[in-house]
């Protein structure tokens, strides 16, 4: 998806979260599935008109001003790409076996010495 799916998207994450409502939550008093929502939040699907303004609906937003804010300011993200979370899990999962190896362990667990 493009640019404005993510910025859309990061700016609805953050007014739910705002709200204390989860993605759960808000599927259901919108009216979408949770499917949707979490590919609404993540920018990996371009969401339609009508939905979004079920989901500010929801989250008490004005339809205008998300609209707007997306369009003009640049939104910081912490979601990572799934070439860059299969690189941290690579990253971890070689650290643990390093750690393994110098406690000697066989199990798969860390044990601090």
């Amino acid at each position: 998806m493009d640019d404005f799916d993510m910025k859309i998207g990061v700016h609805i994450k953050n007014a739910r979260m705002k709200k204390g409502i989860t993605q759960e939550q808000l599927a259901e008093l919108s009216d979408l599935s949770t499917n949707h929502i979490s590919k609404v939040e993540r920018g990996m699907c371009s969401v339609k008109l009508k939905n979004i303004s079920k989901i500010c609906k929801v989250l008490d937003l004005s339809l205008d001003i998300l609209i707007s804010d997306t369009m003009q300011q640049p939104v910081q993200t912490d979601v990572f790409s799934t070439t860059q979370m299969t690189t941290i899990e690579n990253y971890l999962k070689e650290a643990l076996s390093v750690i393994n190896t110098v406690n000697g362990s066989t199990n798969g667990t860390v044990t601090m010495k």
